[in-house]
C-alpha cells in the first residue's frame, strides 16, 4: 500500500514538472511583450521576470491539475475493475480495426491542397470510429472470447450454437464426476447452464431434507468451480420455453434450438432426448465404459506369452493392453490359460493385474489347496 501511495505521489510531481515547464516556456515567451509594453525594463529582465511568474503558477496549477489527474486516474481504475478483460480487449481491438479502416477510407482528403482542414477531418473521423468500434467490441466481448477459446464465465449477446456446445442439466452438475472429467480436458467447447436449472438446483438447496438440500449445493458449487477454475466455457442463459412445463421438456427444446448435445445422468432423460434425435453425453454411461476390463473375482482366458521376473511366474496380455501376472505359469508360455484376478494394481505406467490358474482356485475352495497355497506364497517371496 505504501509502494501504490508512492507512485501516486510521483504522478502528481510530474504534472505539476510538465506544467511548470509549459508556463516557464510561455512567460520566457511574454518577456519580449513585456519589454515593449514597459520600456524601463531591458529585455532579458523582462524574460526573468515572466519566466519566474510562470514557474510559479506553474507550481500551483500544476499541483492542482496533478491530483485532478489522479482522482481521474483512480476513477478510471475503479469502473475498469469491474470490467471483464474480455470486454476490454474485444474494445481495444474494435476501436482499433475501425479507426484504421476509416483512415483508410477518408485518406483521399489528404491529397487536397488545404491540409489545415483536411488532417483534422481525417483525425475526427479516427476518433469517432474508433469510439463507435470500441463500444461493439465491448458489447460483443463475451462472443469473441468464445471465439478465441476463453475459458470460464461468459456473458455473451449471441446464443452458443453448434456440435461444441453442450446444455447441462442438474443431474449432471450433482454428479461429482463432472468436474472430474472437466479437470480430466475431456469436456470442451462451450457449457450452457440454463437459469431455470440454476433455480432447479436453488429449490433443492433450499429443502428441508438435508440429503437433497446437500445434492443442491453441489451442483451450484460445480458451476462456480466450473467457471472459477476455467475448466471450459460457461454460458449461463435466460432462454426458458414458456409454452413447455417440464424442466425435461425445457432442457430438450433449448438443446434442440441450439444443435446442441444435452449432458446428463438421468436414463429417463436420455431416452426421451434420443428419440427425439438430440445427441446425449451420458456420464453414467461414460463410467462405465471407462470400467477396468477385470475386476478381482473375475475369470478369463488369458495366453501366457512369456516368463515374468519372479520365479514360476507367467505374462500376459488383454485386449486393451493390460499386462496380467499370472502365478505358476512360467511353465505355459504359448498356452491360453483360464485365471482368475486376485487384484488390480494402477499406476502411471497403466494397469497391472494379478492372477492364479482357475483350477488351483478350485482346488482351495475344495479345501485341497492348503499345500498350493504354501508354495504360492513361497515362489512370491
Amino acid at each position: 500500500m505504501r509502494r501504490w501511495e508512492q507512485g501516486s505521489d510521483v504522478l502528481v510531481e510530474l504534472a505539476r514538472l510538465a506544467v511548470v515547464i509549459v508556463l516557464v516556456a510561455v512567460g520566457y515567451g511574454l518577456g519580449d511583450v513585456a519589454a515593449g509594453a514597459v520600456s524601463a525594463i531591458d529585455p532579458d529582465t523582462a524574460r526573468l521576470v515572466t519566466s519566474l511568474v510562470g514557474a510559479l503558477l506553474g507550481y500551483l496549477f500544476g499541483g492542482v491539475g496533478g491530483r485532478r489527474l489522479l482522482r481521474g486516474v483512480d476513477t478510471a481504475q475503479e469502473r475498469l475493475r469491474r470490467v471483464e478483460a474480455s470486454t476490454l480487449i474485444a474494445a481495444l481491438i474494435g476501436g482499433t480495426l475501425s479507426a484504421v479502416a476509416a483512415m483508410v477510407v477518408v485518406s483521399p482528403l489528404l491529397l487536397l491542397p488545404n491540409r489545415a482542414v483536411t488532417v483534422p477531418l481525417l483525425a475526427l473521423a479516427a476518433i469517432c470510429a474508433g469510439y463507435a468500434g470500441g463500444r461493439l467490441g465491448a458489447a460483443r466481448g463475451g462472443d469473441l472470447s468464445r471465439f478465441v477459446g476463453v475459458r470460464g464465465n461468459l456473458t455473451v449477446s449471441a446464443p452458443s450454437r453448434g456440435g461444441g456446445v453442450k446444455v447441462v442439466d442438474s443431474s449432471a452438475l450433482i454428479d461429482g464426476r463432472l468436474l472430474d472429467v472437466a479437470r480430466a480436458g475431456f469436456l470442451e467447447g462451450t457449457l450452457v447452464v440454463p437459469e431455470f436449472v440454476l433455480h432447479e438446483l436453488q429449490g433443492l438447496a433450499d429443502a428441508g431434507n438435508p440429503q437433497r438440500r446437500a445434492a443442491g449445493r453441489r451442483g451450484l458449487d460445480a458451476v462456480r468451480v466450473l467457471q472459477q477454475e476455467h475448466l471450459l466455457a460457461v454460458e449461463v442463459t435466460s432462454d426458458d420455453p414458456l409454452d413447455v412445463h417440464e424442466v425435461d421438456g425445457k432442457l430438450a427444446r433449448v438443446a434442440r434450438e441450439r444443435g446442441a448435445a444435452l449432458l446428463t445422468t438421468d436414463s429417463g432423460l436420455r431416452r426421451v432426448a434420443e428419440i427425439s434425435g438430440l445427441r446425449v453425453l451420458d456420464l453414467t454411461l461414460l463410467a462405465e465404459a471407462l470400467q477396468p476390463p477385470a475386476a478381482p473375482g473375475d475369470r478369463l482366458e488369458v495366453q501366457v506369452t512369456k516368463k515374468g521376473r519372479e520365479e514360476g511366474q507367467g505374462i500376459g496380455y488383454l485386449a486393451d493392453g493390460s499386462m496380467v501376472v499370472v502365478e505358476r505359469a512360467a511353465a505355459r508360455v504359448g498356452e491360453d490359460v483360464l485365471v482368475e484376478i486376485t487384484s488390480v494394481s494402477q499406476s502411471s505406467r497403466g494397469r497391472m493385474l494379478f492372477a492364479v490358474p482357475g483350477s488351483e482356485r478350485d482346488d482351495d475352495s475344495d479345501g485341497h489347496g492348503d499345500g498350493d497355497d504354501g508354495r504360492h506364497d513361497g515362489g512370491r517371496g
